[in-house]
C-alpha cells in the first residue's frame, strides 16, 4: 500500500511548463506514413467497419435479451469484443479485492468497457449516481464533467450505494479524455470523500500498424467509436498500481494530488492542475477560430467593405485629389439626374446612388473626426 506524498509546490514547478493544448490531439491521423497507410487500407478498412457493424447490432440485440448476471451473456460480450477487434491486456500483479474504488485515467469512449472485460466493476455516471455497468450503453457520458461543488447529500449518496455494491467502483476522476502521453488534468475530489482504499489502474492505447488517436479535441463519441471498428484491431493495456489509502489528517484535495500523482509517475507523465473545464472552453476557441477561419473574408454584396477600408488610410486624400473643403460642401443629395428608361437602368441608377452615399458619409466621418 502507497503512503508516499508529494510536494504541491514542486507538482507546479514541474508542470509550470505544460501548455493545455499538448494533454490532447487535435488530429486524428499525424504522419505522412499514417495517411500512406490509410489510403491503402481504406477499402479493406471500410468492409470490416460494415461487417462489424452489423454483426454488433445482431450482438447487441442478444445481450439485451439475457439476464444482467448471466454468465452466457459475458461469454457472448467477450465474444463480440473480439470480434470488434478490441483486445484487453492486464497486468494485475498489485489486484487489491479488498478495494472498492477503482481509478482510471481516462483516454477514449470504450474505457469503461475495457476495464469491465477483465474487473466487473460498476461505473459512476453524471450527476454521482452509481449504477451497474452496461456493456451495451458503456460508451455513454464517456466526456461529461462533473461539478466541483459536491454536496454533503452527495457525499452520503456516493458511500450508501458504493457500501451495498458487491462490485468495486470505477471512476475516471479527470471527467475528460486525454491522451495520456503528457499529463493527466487535475482529479475530481468529491470521489476520495468517501474515504476508501483507492485501487489505481492506468490505461493505454495501442493501436495497429495505423497510429491514430482514439479521441480527438471536439470530436464526436459515435465517431470515436467508428474510427476504433475501422481499425484491424486495438489493444487496451491495463496496468494496476498498488492501492493507496488516505493519509490520517489529509485532505481530500492533498490526497487526490497524491493518487493524480502516482498515477503520472506509472504514465511517465506529469499531474497538472488544469482541469476538464479547460478543456471545455480550448474546444470552444478552437469551434470560434475555425469557424472565423471558414467564413469568406470578402463581402460581395450591394457595398464593398475593401474599397470602404481604403478611403481610411493615410493616402486616401491624395489617391483621390480630394480637399477637406470640398469633402465637407460634399452633398448628401444622390438622387438620379434622369429616371432610367428601363428597369436595367434604374437598377444601375439605384447602385450608383448608394455607392456615393456610402461614400459621401464615409469622408464626412473621416474629417469631422479627423481620422487619418
Amino acid at each position: 500500500m502507497s503512503c508516499s506524498s508529494e510536494n504541491p509546490d514542486k507538482l507546479d514547478s514541474m508542470t509550470s511548463h505544460i501548455s493545455l493544448e499538448a494533454l490532447f490531439d487535435s488530429h486524428r491521423l499525424q504522419g505522412q506514413l499514417n495517411m500512406v497507410k490509410i489510403t491503402l487500407y481504406f477499402p479493406f478498412g471500410l468492409l470490416l467497419l460494415l461487417i462489424r457493424l452489423l454483426f454488433s447490432s445482431l450482438g447487441l440485440l442478444i445481450l439485451s435479451l439475457l439476464p444482467r448476471t448471466s454468465y452466457a451473456r459475458r461469454l457472448i460480450f467477450r465474444g463480440i469484443c473480439k470480434v470488434l477487434g478490441l483486445i484487453v491486456q492486464i497486468d494485475d500483479k498489485f489486484f487489491d479485492r479488498i478495494a472498492k474504488l477503482i481509478i482510471a485515467n481516462h483516454v477514449s469512449v470504450l474505457d469503461r468497457l475495457a476495464v469491465n472485460m477483465m474487473i466487473p466493476c460498476n461505473t459512476i455516471r453524471k450527476g454521482f449516481q452509481i449504477k451497474d455497468m452496461n456493456e451495451v450503453s458503456c460508451w455513454k457520458d464517456a466526456d461529461v464533467g462533473y461539478s466541483r461543488e459536491i454536496t454533503e447529500d452527495d457525499i452520503i449518496t456516493l458511500l450508501t450505494c458504493t457500501e451495498g455494491s458487491a462490485m468495486p467502483i470505477l471512476n475516471f476522476p479527470e471527467d475528460a479524455m486525454t491522451n495520456g502521453k503528457v499529463g493527466l488534468l487535475r482529479f475530481h475530489p468529491g470521489i476520495f470523500s468517501l474515504n476508501f482504499t483507492v485501487q489505481p489502474v492506468l490505461i493505454r492505447i495501442v493501436s495497429s500498424f495505423i497510429t491514430i488517436s482514439p479521441s480527438v479535441l471536439g470530436s464526436k463519441v459515435w465517431l470515436d467509436i467508428l474510427w476504433l471498428f475501422f481499425l484491424p484491431y486495438t489493444i487496451y493495456s491495463l496496468k494496476i498500481l498498488p492501492s493507496i489509502a488516505k493519509l490520517p489528517n489529509e485532505s481530500l484535495e492533498d490526497f487526490s494530488k497524491r493518487v493524480q500523482q502516482s498515477m503520472a509517475n506509472g504514465l511517465g507523465a506529469a499531474a497538472t492542475n488544469y482541469t476538464s473545464s479547460d478543456k471545455v472552453e480550448l474546444v470552444k476557441r478552437l469551434q470560434i477560430t475555425t469557424s472565423i477561419a471558414a467564413s469568406p473574408s470578402n463581402y460581395s454584396g450591394g457595398s464593398s467593405i475593401p474599397e470602404l477600408n481604403q478611403y481610411s488610410s493615410v493616402s486616401f486624400q491624395t489617391e483621390n485629389a480630394v480637399s477637406a473643403n470640398s469633402i465637407a460642401q460634399l452633398s448628401l443629395n444622390t438622387a438620379a439626374k434622369t429616371f432610367g428608361k428601363t428597369p436595367k437602368e434604374r437598377m444601375l441608377s439605384y447602385q450608383e446612388r448608394k455607392q456615393n452615399l456610402i461614400k459621401a458619409v464615409r469622408l464626412k466621418y473621416l474629417v469631422k473626426h479627423n481620422i487619418k
